[in-house]
């Protein structure tokens, strides 16, 4: 036969007694980083469960506040203002707006997703894949990433890995397939 655990009861101490007895200390307790969004959504979790017995301990829910940025010595830039283009050798010229811009061929026949830049009426716009590849603008950097395009991306003429971004400069050779064109940072 095998021994069985002992559970003990202590009762909590009754609020309407005029004499309290001597109150055990309890052992400290431990606290987390919770990120503030996590730490909300918890405490409305905990106001919606069950009532709480006259009995148990209060807990004080700690609110963390997010980092706060502070003021840049660059005056404030519009999210969709202009910050690049592209020349092509035929002349034509696209202007890059907004943080991400999107690469590709608009296939009309299938509809679908249309690209920011659409190369579908170029010359060689038949190796441009549908989204081939995406330009961002973060701060001072600007990347091209190609997006596991079929004939491939490629900078000052070498081959882009597939979804890894890569830092582009003024004046940068850029290939979507056959279609070339040279980056232009804007001023």
């Amino acid at each position: 036969m095998l021994p069985q655990p002992k559970v003990t009861l202590v009762p909590g101490a009754n609020p309407k007694q005029d004499a309290p007895a001597q109150k055990p200390q309890q052992p400290p307790q431990k606290q987390y980083y919770i990120p503030s969004n996590q730490a909300a959504q918890e405490a409305q979790a905990a106001t919606l469960q069950a009532p709480v017995s006259p009995n148990a301990p209060t807990v004080q829910a700690t609110t963390v506040q997010p980092l706060q940025a502070h003021p840049s010595t660059q005056p404030p830039v519009a999210p969709d203002a202009p910050w690049g283009s592209l020349v092509f050798a035929n002349g034509q010229q696209m202007t890059l707006a907004g943080e991400h811009v999107v690469v590709g061929r608009y296939d009309h026949d299938l509809g679908g997703l249309q690209p920011d830049v659409d190369l579908a009426s170029m010359e060689g716009s038949d190796t441009v894949s549908r989204v081939h590849a995406a330009l961002e603008h973060i701060g001072s950097l600007y990347t091209l990433t190609d997006l596991n395009s079929t004939n491939a991306t490629r900078l000052n003429g070498k081959r882009l890995e597939p979804d890894k971004a890569t830092p582009i400069n003024d004046g940068d050779t850029l290939s979507f397939g056959k279609i070339t064109c040279t980056f232009k940072k804007l001023a």
